[in-house]
């Protein structure tokens, strides 16, 4: 493929990095203290242009319609894919959440994608009592190894109209799949890609607190005013859920 994992920075990427850490190095040698002005001057208008874009994200009216869930015979097939290396210890939390799912079983796809050398995982899902609806796929050895490669594995065997990613501790709303199916439905092929929200666990200590704040900032305020906007908008490293290709 001409675009994929395989593919790192373009030769003009690369060249424009070189030449930037050239600059740099050049400046921190023959005027550190432009050098340090520069910085302090750029991180303040990052500051101030991330902060006012905030507040404006604060101050835009979310839309809060959902539209009716299909009834179950008019519900599409959903597959779930979660790529998952080292993490044996959340096994079978991960097939209790994903057993929660408010889904026709039927109409349910769960893919697990493990690496071919992980063998620890392996043999934590092989000593789980697994839903019909879940199978087990073995990623074969390659480079890169990394989760997206693994997620092509898996979607090459993906039979869901619609797919979703999620990650191994991700414990998702049992009626997460319903709602996102409405709302392909009730949007019609425009749509291609959904982004759940993510909250993070409850946390007392200061850290954890500020995590899920700045969780908070981002998935339940600027998100969804970047989309009420018209802008492109970044998407979470897990519960994306897309329109399938078939």
């Amino acid at each position: 493929m001409p675009d994929g994992a395989h593919r790192r920075l373009s030769p003009a990427q690369a060249a424009g990095l070189i030449l930037l850490a050239a600059l740099v190095m050049t400046l921190a040698v023959t005027r550190p203290a432009l050098l340090t002005e520069t910085f302090r001057w750029l991180f303040m208008a990052g500051f101030t242009l991330s902060a006012v874009v905030k507040l404006a994200a604060a101050c835009t009216p979310r839309l809060a319609v959902v539209p009716p869930s299909p009834d179950d015979a008019d519900l599409p097939v959903y597959t779930v894919i979660c790529p998952l290396f080292r993490e044996a210890a959340v096994a079978a939390e991960l097939v209790e959440n994903l057993s929660r799912l408010d889904y026709p079983r039927d109409r349910l796809q769960v893919l697990i994608a493990l690496e071919a050398k992980d063998h620890e995982t392996q043999a934590a899902f092989q000593a789980l009592p697994l839903p019909t609806f879940v199978q087990v796929l073995i990623v074969p050895p390659g480079s890169p190894q990394t989760k997206p490669r693994a997620c092509n594995h898996a979607l090459e065997r993906a039979r869901g109209q619609l797919v979703v990613i999620y990650d191994a501790e991700d414990a998702p709303h049992p009626g997460q799949l319903r709602e996102a199916a409405a709302r392909f439905a009730a949007d019609g092929p425009e749509l291609a890609c959904l982004q759940a929200p993510l909250r993070i666990e409850a946390d007392r200590r200061f850290i954890g607190e500020q995590f899920a704040l700045e969780y908070a900032v981002q998935f339940e305020v600027l998100q969804p005013a970047l989309a009420r906007w018209g802008l492109p908008f970044p998407l979470g490293g897990t519960s994306n859920h897309f329109r399938g290709i078939m």
